[in-house]
């Protein structure tokens, strides 16, 4: 809907000129998506900071070659090209387990939920409680900046905002991301991977096998709960596939990588726990 110029009728039937009438709530919502967009972007590069804390120095090193596969440990971690390590660095905030069976998250919720803004503690509170676990996704659909995509696994049927639209995603191929709330609307938590149409190949039936033991060694699980403990699968997944394609898995094994410049945050981390 096209907003009315300040001394136009409202487009809500009132008769009243819109400056009299709906024009200070509109700009409020305004105000408020933008205060929530920030927000959000300020989370995404607190957790990603957080993330390097001490505390989790020993868990870092024992994630990194179960998210990888072996490919990454904390010997080669610098390696990991910028989108990899943003990947990796979303995916162990959010849903690595930790010993106490707590993620790195709720330790920053702990931690610093106080010292956050009012927007900034209702963008991470929305967060804790709606923040998809990293899954896969199947692409249905598009329109400019909406995607609609369908849980790969059971089918649920999301619209998410993505600013750059699909990119080289076709339809029927899969994402590999995370969901989170941003004020009305989904976002991708971090830089999305994803499965072209040759790739996809047995992924339901490994994944369907990874349900079932799940399943009889946690009787009581949620699908959330699963996505939390076998997600990894995914990557390997895709990692594999790579192979089969053949190219590198890892930007690590590309010698004709782009960024030969070392990730500066990465290797900030392994010094850290060294």
């Amino acid at each position: 809907m096209d907003k009315p110029g300040r001394n136009d009728l409202c487009y809500c039937g009132s008769g009243k000129k819109y400056k009299k009438c709906h024009m200070p709530i509109d700009q409020q919502k305004e105000k408020d998506k933008r205060d929530w967009i920030a927000a959000a972007q300020f989370l995404r590069r607190d957790l990603l900071k957080f993330a390097r804390d001490e505390r989790f120095a020993e868990a870092f090193a024992q994630a990194l070659p179960l998210y990888w596969n072996e490919l990454y440990t904390i010997d080669n971690a610098e390696e990991m090209s910028q989108d990899e390590a943003l990947r990796y660095f979303d995916w162990f905030m959010f849903d690595y387990t930790l010993p106490d069976g707590s993620r790195p998250i709720d330790t920053y919720y702990a931690d610093q939920r106080e010292e956050l803004s009012s927007v900034q503690q209702d963008v991470l509170d929305k967060w804790m409680a709606e923040a998809s676990a990293a899954w896969a996704y199947t692409l249905t659909d598009y329109d400019a900046e909406k995607l609609v995509l369908n849980d790969f696994m059971t089918g649920e049927t999301f619209d998410v905002h993505e600013p750059g639209g699909r990119g080289a995603v076709e339809i029927g191929e899969v994402i590999l991301s995370r969901l989170v709330p941003v004020y009305d609307h989904l976002e991708f938590s971090t830089t999305a991977a994803y499965l072209p149409a040759a790739e996809i190949t047995n992924l339901a039936e490994k994944l369907a096998k990874a349900k079932q033991a799940d399943g009889e060694a946690h009787p009581e699980a949620t699908q959330l709960d699963f996505m939390r403990r076998n997600n990894h699968l995914l990557i390997h997944h895709a990692l594999e596939e790579a192979k089969v394609q053949g190219r590198p898995p890892v930007a690590a094994l590309d010698p004709n990588r782009p960024d030969k410049a070392v990730q500066k945050v990465v290797h900030q981390v392994k010094k850290r726990f060294q």
